[in-house]
């Protein structure tokens, strides 16, 4: 190796170093909080091509669980997983919702929030779920009631609209 391509890298590291420690310097802080809950969800109702389902025959339910990344008190990123099951005297099925989704906080408790839907198995179809969540506590264990609306397209089936309620526990 030649003296200007030693210069370059002895340079190079000596830089590096320099910014290493002097980023290394400043004490660390935690920006984001993790944390995570799950529950149960039950469809009430869905709207589709003029008909209404009620979601009770065949009775269909969900066990949402999920991983939030808090930024802070009024915003957080969650990720959901949802197996739902649909089950009747003549067939059963198990699909898998995919649910990331933006939470902000609106105060008094109260979150608004917005997800993107890609369901896995059955008819596949994907949307949109805004959501408005109220959290509580029970004794020291935090709790919450959420209204979920689903829209759903896709699959050469109408666009849905469902109401559901989500109960679950966060930790």
């Amino acid at each position: 190796m030649n003296n200007g391509n030693n210069f370059l890298l002895k340079s190079l590291f000596f830089s590096l170093l320099v910014l290493f420690s002097f980023t290394n310097s400043f004490e660390a802080q935690a920006q984001n909080q993790i944390g995570g809950h799950f529950g149960v969800v039950q469809p009430i109702v869905t709207f589709q091509d003029g008909d209404t389902n009620d979601h009770f025959d065949p009775h269909t339910i969900g066990f949402p669980m999920g991983i939030t990344v808090r930024k802070n008190e009024k915003f957080a990123f969650d990720l959901e997983f949802v197996p739902l099951i649909t089950s009747s005297p003549t067939n059963d099925a198990i699909n898998l919702l995919i649910h990331p989704g933006l939470l902000w906080g609106i105060g008094d408790k109260l979150t608004f929030g917005a997800r993107a839907a890609y369901e896995l198995g059955g008819a596949g179809r994907y949307g949109f779920t805004p959501l408005l969540n109220k959290g509580f506590l029970v004794g020291e264990l935090p709790v919450f009631a959420e209204f979920v609306l689903p829209v759903r397209m896709g699959s050469d089936a109408g666009l849905s609209v469902t109401t559901a309620i989500h109960f679950g526990v966060g930790f």
